[in-house]
């Protein structure tokens, strides 16, 4: 059955010896005795982790005598990060969902790994500050309400800054026309429900997801300037832009 067989695969992921040897030999291939000195063990008994591994159909030994990694065990490996990722922010992600996402962006999780958790709503509102102030090239917003800090005219570095909102379908056309005013090179584009906030520019990213009561929660998220956090953003934010419905410019 497919639950045994995921079973027996946790089993045998179940060691921080195991998986520090399938990291291994998924960047080389590796002999037994460098493999050992990996896990600061005997031959032996690296020998029964490697036999485990192999078992799983993750690795397997070559004709020179060394051990690489399998297709499979490639597929597995870029799983993990993503459940490292949740695993070392456990107490956010048992409060707040990820499931909403599209499936890719889930599988992708682990490029967030290298933000910083930020934990106040102070801290979030400095971020969305930071990303409006310092954004040269563009600035993407997109959150269920508006989350312009500051007086539009004088919040972003130019008036030819190319500026992107989207927000839900009940977004104050006030608000548009005041962008369209201040930002002429901008684009406001609403989505029938949003479950999740960010800021991006060309250097920094920050993201907040919702809560168990399904509405985003501004007290808390991640913030990060590694080019695999800002890509996991741009692409989300890509997503639900294409999927978007333009009120400005018409």
């Amino acid at each position: 059955m497919m639950t045994e067989d995921i079973a027996e695969l946790l089993f045998n992921l179940a060691s921080a010896d195991r998986l520090a040897l399938l990291s291994e030999i998924g960047i080389r291939r590796q002999r037994l005795t460098t493999l050992s000195k990996v896990i600061g063990a005997s031959a032996q008994e690296c020998s029964r982790h490697l036999a485990r591994l192999s078992d799983s159909g993750l690795i397997r030994r070559d004709s020179e005598g060394l051990y690489e990694i399998t297709p499979l065990g490639k597929a597995i490996r870029t799983i993990l990060p993503g459940v490292e990722f949740l695993l070392g922010h456990k107490e956010y992600f048992i409060s707040h969902d990820v499931s909403f996402l599209p499936r890719s962006f889930v599988d992708r999780l682990g490029e967030l790994s290298t933000g910083e958790h930020v934990n106040h709503i102070s801290m979030v509102i400095e971020h969305i500050k930071d990303v409006i102030s310092s954004g040269k090239d563009f600035v993407w917003l997109i959150s269920d309400q508006p989350i312009v800090v500051g007086t539009i005219g004088t919040s972003f570095s130019s008036r030819e800054l190319l500026v992107r909102l989207l927000g839900e379908e009940t977004i104050d056309r006030s608000i548009v026309s005041e962008v369209k005013t201040a930002l002429p090179l901008s684009e406001v584009a609403t989505f029938p429900e949003i479950k999740v906030a960010m800021a991006i520019n060309e250097s920094i990213a920050g993201v907040c997801f919702p809560g168990t009561d399904g509405k985003i929660d501004f007290s808390s998220g991640f913030v990060g300037k590694d080019p695999l956090f800002r890509t996991w953003c741009r692409d989300l934010f890509d997503f639900y832009w294409s999927r978007s419905n333009r009120i400005m410019p018409t």
